[in-house]
């Protein structure tokens, strides 16, 4: 068939075709043999339709013999349904143009359509032309096949686009591609509006975690199938709860093509249910959880810590003389009194806390991951100074106070019942106290708090004794490799315990508001030590420091800095105050003052700890900023962690855009430094370059002179 398709495709053309019936009659026998048998429909018919020569394909195609010829017209062998422009095609040839390859509807001797595809050229004899020679090929199976995959997306498509169900086709990123009317109905959205947006765009963000494991689980086990039940934002700002039928579609080498969630409604059902779950778990007056899910709770946590080998706290709580509220004032204050308890007591804790009201005005907190026994006191004042502001029940104005008793797992109980039992004791203990108060089970707790209270005793004495030092850690520049500048770190030398680490007193120093003659002591060193340096004669660099946002939201905060300033004459240009996002975020519009006031001195600011806060991308490019500082926390596992990189090559471009420059702070390693190093990013630093220095060690190692 090669010869053959050669022949009839390459030299059909121009009008002047290879003449058939003299490769047959004057030919060589091979030419003969591969018209003859070819596996196309070979014909030469005359101007007036009669039919001159055919080969074997044609006749047992169309179910007619050689003898069949003569009283054959190729006119009659069309089919009804074809409409012929032979007169047209021939027209071309005799006018030497060629004509296109073109469909032929046959009739076969039984009645049956044939469609063939082919070529034709002139049929000449000495030279002139007699009529028409074509080569043919039977493509009916494959128009068959095509009218069936035609009806066959028809359908799908009459399907997807009036299916009840909202149907959708995402890219293996996220990204939507298609998606159905009830699709876009359900979530409030344009077709259009979603092909710019990700599925993780209308994902309710408590869910959106979930989201990406399923995904990247799919991706990484090539598995068809997802269902499960998730929520959805709507456009409107509301929550869609919807069943969802997730199939994913792989290529031959098993990556991922495109993914087709299929959604259904199903937030009425997951309201009742809610209903039910609250009736049944939920303490009707104050909407808390009730005993049984506190019991529920209580024995989940042990499980969950036990198999951990780690604690948690267990607090109860009990109004001081509510008694009498009820008493003078009736029942509605008392239940309006229990009900504005339970709000401030919520709003004191965390989301993976619990509170619960077991009954009259006794309440339980379950405290898990409270990382530190330090943070137990410093909550229940917290929650002493919430319930002892007065209670406005309408008809007057009530003052309460709260006693709270507080027991550890598994020091103080290893089985729900003692545990309970235990921090009820501990309450009692609080109230034999004189109330509005808090008291530890177990003495050992005590003998922490006590020490807590030690160390802040400690502390005041250190910073009267310069007990306090700084080192400064070198920051290079990936461009130069040179220093460009040093963050300066707080140490503290305990004459007892030796170098206490920052993380152990700067948030003691925090709660106790040391932490402002502390700040002070701090900018007043690292001003001196940049004048100093600057005296040495070594070239300027910039000075980081960290600024507490205790001390930030201080109203004469820059009052303070040009005082130091000019006490010490430091170079304002030289410096750089890094401050952590979350405290920006406090009080945007108020950060937004200070800042500029600190850059109209000349002072650069940094955002310390990048992305281990809550700032908004919006706010963030209208501070007035000239530096990102990316958290260590995302450089750590950065060569083993897709998320960290993807985190940190997101937020280096982010910075770009928003023209400042990036710290990435926490290298270690080759591998973190040549990741960051191909990212764009301007300084590094960390323990892979030096670890924190002295002034002294810092000028000898890695400063260099002007010359």
């Amino acid at each position: 068939m090669l010869e053959l398709d050669t022949l009839s495709v390459n030299n059909i053309h121009d009008g002047v075709g290879v003449d058939f019936l003299t490769v047959l009659s004057g030919g060589t026998v091979e030419y003969a043999d591969l018209v003859e048998n070819s596996n196309d429909l070979i014909q030469v018919v005359g101007f007036d339709g009669r039919m001159i020569y055919v080969n074997r394909m044609w006749q047992e195609t169309l179910g007619y013999s050689r003898d069949d010829l003569e009283g054959l017209n190729f006119f009659h062998l069309l089919h009804e349904d074809f409409h012929c422009d032979c007169h047209q095609r021939i027209q071309r040839l005799m006018a030497g143009e060629s004509v296109p390859r073109f469909e032929v509807e046959y009739k076969t001797r039984d009645g049956h359509k044939i469609i063939a595809e082919g070529s034709i050229a002139l049929y000449l004899e000495d030279g002139e032309p007699c009529g028409i020679q074509g080569v043919f090929r039977d493509i009916s199976a494959r128009k068959k096949a095509e009218k069936a995959l035609l009806s066959s997306e028809e359908r799908f498509r009459t399907i997807f686009e009036s299916s009840v169900a909202g149907i959708a086709m995402l890219a293996p990123d996220g990204h939507f591609l298609q998606a159905n009317p009830a699709f876009c109905q359900f979530l409030g959205y344009t077709f259009k509006e979603l092909r710019q947006m990700k599925i993780t765009d209308v994902t309710h963000p408590d869910d959106i975690e979930q989201t990406l494991n399923r995904r990247n689980i799919a991706q990484a086990n090539r598995s068809r199938a997802i269902v499960c039940e998730k929520r959805y934002l709507r456009k409107d700002g509301s929550v869609f709860w919807a069943q969802l039928s997730s199939t994913w579609f792989f290529d031959d080498e098993g990556q991922p093509i495109y993914t087709v969630p299929v959604i259904q409604d199903i937030t009425r059902r997951k309201e009742a249910e809610e209903r039910i779950r609250e009736l049944a778990y939920y303490d009707s007056l104050t909407g808390l959880p009730n005993r049984s899910l506190f019991n529920d709770r209580l024995e989940q946590t042990m499980a969950q810590v036990r198999r951990r080998n780690g604690e948690f706290a267990l607090m109860f709580l009990d109004l001081d003389r509510f008694k009498g509220v009820n008493d003078t004032l009736g029942h509605a204050v008392g239940d309006a009194m229990l009900c504005e308890a339970a709000r401030r007591l919520s709003a004191c804790l965390r989301g993976n806390d619990t509170v619960a009201r077991l009954g009259g005005d006794e309440f339980v907190i379950i405290l898990a991951d409270y990382k530190d026994d330090a943070n137990l006191p410093k909550i229940a004042e917290k929650i002493l100074r919430e319930m002892s502001r007065p209670f406005d029940l309408g008809v007057r104005e009530v003052f309460g106070s709260t006693s709270v008793g507080i027991a550890l797992y598994p020091n103080d109980g290893e089985n729900p019942a003692d545990l309970l039992r235990r921090a009820d004791m501990a309450m009692y203990a609080a109230k034999d106290n004189g109330g509005n108060t808090f008291q530890f089970y177990s003495a050992e707790m005590n003998a922490r708090a006590v020490s807590r209270m030690d160390m802040e005793a400690s502390m005041r004495r250190s910073l009267d004794n310069e007990e306090f030092f700084i080192e400064y850690q070198p920051q290079i520049d990936l461009v130069t490799n040179k220093v460009a500048g040093v963050e300066a770190l707080l140490r503290w030398q305990h004459p007892q315990l030796g170098v206490i680490p920052p993380t152990e007193f700067i948030p003691l120093a925090e709660e106790t508001n040391l932490i402002l003659p502390l700040g002070e002591w701090v900018l007043r060193k690292v001003f001196e030590q940049c004048v100093c340096w600057q005296e040495q004669g070594y070239l300027p660099f910039r000075v980081g420091v960290n600024v507490s946002g205790r001390q930030f939201v201080q109203p004469d905060f820059v009052e303070m800095v040009c005082t130091l300033l000019d006490e010490t004459g430091a170079d304002p240009e030289l410096l750089e105050f890094e401050i952590t996002e979350s405290v920006v975020m406090k009080d945007v519009d108020a950060a937004v003052i200070t800042l500029q006031h600190l850059k109209e001195l000349g002072i650069n600011m940094a955002i310390d700890d990048f992305g281990t806060g809550y700032s908004s991308l919006s706010c963030l490019k209208h501070l007035p900023l000239n530096r990102l500082k990316i958290d260590k926390s995302f450089i750590v596992d950065l060569q083993h962690n897709a998320d960290d990189r993807a985190i940190v090559e997101a937020t280096i471009a982010m910075a770009k855009r928003l023209d400042l420059d990036v710290t990435v702070e926490g290298v270690e390693t080759e591998g973190q430094y040549g990741f960051v190093r191909k990212r764009d990013c301007d300084v590094v630093q960390g323990f892979y370059f030096s670890k924190p220095l002295s002034a002294t060690a810092v000028a000898d190692n890695w400063l260099n002179k002007a010359s």
